[in-house]
């Protein structure tokens, strides 16, 4: 075999190793990352398996959100601008009892199934009532 026949060969198992490694499959950031929009979010909520096909948006949004709308009566998407605007969205519905809320770096979801939204889309979960 000749040095070119090697050296693209050599070339087409390299692209092969790296296709094959990217398929593993990637966990969702500890924190949740953040999201640029509610369209967005629904398309990983989405993704993470939980139906979302018609986004209501609040007109106006919620009182701390950016952005927020409804896929049902079950499930809430909201994007926040900060932080500060994020802790007092939660500080809210803490005695309200909203039973569980996950919580990204700058998004929430409130859901029948916390635990499908945190495994796909990591950030954490707060338990708020029964």
């Amino acid at each position: 075999m000749n040095r070119t026949a090697m050296g693209t060969a050599a070339v087409i198992l390299a692209f092969s190793l790296a296709s094959c490694s990217g398929s593993a499959p990637t966990r969702p950031p500890e924190d949740g990352g953040t999201y640029e929009s509610v369209d967005d979010l629904r398309e990983a909520v989405e993704s993470a398996g939980l139906l979302c096909q018609e986004l209501v948006l609040d007109t106006p949004p919620s009182k701390f959100s950016a952005t927020s709308a409804s896929c049902s009566e079950f499930t809430y998407l909201a994007i926040y601008t900060d932080d500060v605007h994020l802790e007092a969205q939660l500080d809210f519905w803490r005695p309200v009892g909203q039973r569980a809320i996950n919580v990204g770096k700058n998004w929430t979801v409130v859901s029948e199934d916390p635990k499908l939204i945190q495994k796909n889309l990591g950030g954490s979960v707060l338990h708020t009532g029964p």
